[in-house]
């Protein structure tokens, strides 16, 4: 385990103020050279990205004299409301790719994350390292969740990781590097503690290696190797990517370690199917046979299972069928062929002249063969302009109840687009949302 405070002083110069300016200034210095050498040898600096400005409304909860609080609220009422600017930025030269993505709300600064991308050779690879503010998910007074920050509020280093992919005589090779602050807060859970530094941090160290090639036309084999790591995620408020470093590995232990082999595209009389095996010497079941296949020689319905192997296990089953790309459903069975869900979706196009529009209905029935949620929505379009309205119906204390209405406008005025949103529930107004953005 490596302490978070030295490892934190190493990646952000907190020490050293004017190494920070000097990498402000080298960057300057690139891109202005990058500007010249575009006016000199043609189209060399390509810059393109979002902006993009956001605020969410919510009503307050009537209080009467007193302070007594209702659960709803009223005709009249206070709103609370939350205001967020993102920044996603691109600048490419020549095969290498700048990224920068950031974000900041009334609370403060939310992240900065940064990448580099470039291809050199054969190999496609890419730098990232995640600067972030730790937050947390509360209820307040109101009963409304909210995100708060963690104090100090430091802008802390996360994480970083080092992507290369390449391909050799048919095999491509992908490995993803991470070091990684494993302890840092998850944006959308409680934490417990009332404070987090970078004395708080644990950094650790995982590995992420795939493999894939293709043996014969139609047939796939991909191999996962996890050490310290999984495919999982461990995001910071706002942003997010797969792969994350494991808790109980150190940066000097690769105990920890496992393998998944997958083959897909395999067929025996006609049906196709596919085969997993996973290896972990640290978990509960070393060897893991699993896989699954499908057939749909059925007139249109497809029937499909998986079973696994070491432990002997039959998944499930399930049913589906599509008829003329307008309707679909499907049936999911137990081993023991005893029902267990269904969902049915309709799509149809609305003839609506100069206009496209578009309803969409679907239902989804729980294990009771009782219908859990109904949805209804229709979008339109014309030219700059774009609309929709849905409406949500689910069970609530064993009966089916309206749950929400929704709808949005959109706007298009080349480069920028405007959004509004407004959400109802039974209760009234649960939310609106007006975002402005900008594309370059």
């Amino acid at each position: 385990m490596q302490d978070g405070g030295r490892v934190h002083r190493c990646w952000m110069r907190a020490g050293c103020p004017r190494c920070r300016v000097r990498g402000v200034w080298l960057l300057l210095v690139a891109i202005m050279l990058a500007s010249f050498g575009q006016q000199a040898a043609g189209k060399l600096l390509d810059v393109s990205g979002q902006y993009t400005l956001g605020t969410i409304m919510m009503p307050v909860p009537v209080t009467l004299e007193g302070g007594l609080q209702l659960d709803t609220p009223g005709e009249m009422t206070l709103l609370k409301f939350g205001i967020k600017s993102e920044l996603d930025f691109t600048a490419t030269i020549w095969d290498a790719a700048f990224h920068l993505n950031s974000a900041i709300n009334i609370a403060g600064l939310e992240r900065v994350i940064l990448d580099f991308a470039a291809t050199l050779g054969p190999f496609d690879s890419k730098f990232e390292i995640w600067n972030a503010v730790p937050f947390e998910t509360v209820t307040d007074v109101n009963h409304f969740t909210n995100w708060v920050v963690i104090p100090p509020a430091d802008l802390m280093f996360v994480k970083s990781r080092f992507e290369i992919e390449t391909e050799f005589s048919g095999v491509t090779f992908h490995n993803l590097m991470m070091l990684e602050d494993v302890t840092f807060p998850n944006p959308s859970t409680n934490f417990v503690p009332l404070l987090y530094s970078v004395q708080s941090q644990s950094f650790h160290v995982g590995d992420i290696l795939t493999l894939s090639f293709s043996p014969y036309p139609g047939v796939n084999v991909r191999s996962v190797t996890n050490i310290c790591a999984d495919g999982g995620s461990r995001p910071v408020k706002g942003y997010s990517a797969p792969g994350r470093v494991s808790e109980d590995c150190s940066m000097c232990g690769l105990a920890a370690w496992d393998e998944t082999l997958t083959i897909t595209g395999l067929e025996y009389c006609g049906i196709p199917f596919w085969l997993s095996l996973n290896v972990n010497p640290c978990g509960d079941e070393i060897l893991r046979l699993s896989g699954g296949g499908s057939f749909s020689k059925l007139g249109g319905m497809e029937l499909s299972g998986s079973f696994s192997l070491f432990p002997l296990l039959i998944g499930g089953y399930s049913f589906s069928f599509s008829w003329c790309d307008q309707m679909s459903a499907s049936v999911s069975l137990s081993n023991h062929f005893e029902f267990r869900s269904a969902s049915v979706r309709c799509n149809i196009d609305l003839p609506l002249g100069s206009m496209t529009g578009r309803f969409t209905t679907s239902a989804a029935f729980g294990s009771d063969l009782e219908a859990s949620s109904i949805s209804m929505g229709a979008n339109v379009s014309q030219g700059l302009f774009s609309g929709g309205l849905s409406v949500g119906i689910s069970q609530q204390q064993d009966t089916l109840r309206l749950s929400s209405v929704s709808t949005n406008l959109g706007m298009t005025f080349s480069p920028a687009r405007v959004t509004f949103s407004i959400l109802f529930g039974r209760t009234g107004l649960r939310q609106a949302t007006l975002d402005v953005g900008v594309t370059f």
